[in-house]
């Protein structure tokens, strides 16, 4: 495992605090659409791609409040990849929707 270090631009330092606020957010839509803003900014200003911008903190915390948002467990993934592959396919998928 390497280690990098994350200089707090003007655009690291911003995306730093959207990821703060969307924490409390429930608009899914909005969420991802301020997340892929913040990735595009961020690559931009420290050079970054792949596992870099995989593992940077400020994408972690986006990953981790869609994960809370969709109340991803490990059945809940297995089952959505399970009826992406039969949508897919052609065939209908029901779907379980859980209340916030």
């Amino acid at each position: 495992m390497t280690k990098q270090f994350i200089h707090p631009d003007d655009a690291t330092r911003q995306a730093a605090k959207y990821a703060l606020l969307v924490q409390d957010g429930v608009n899914l839509r909005a969420i991802v659409a301020q997340m892929l803003r913040d990735i595009d900014a961020i690559r931009k200003s420290q050079k970054l791609n792949g596992d870099a911008i995989n593992s940077h903190p400020v994408v972690l915390a986006y990953v981790s409040k869609l994960a809370s948002l969709t109340q991803l467990s490990t059945e809940r993934e297995v089952a959505a990849l399970e009826g992406v592959e039969r949508l897919a396919n052609g065939n209908a998928v029901e779907s379980e929707v859980i209340p916030l």
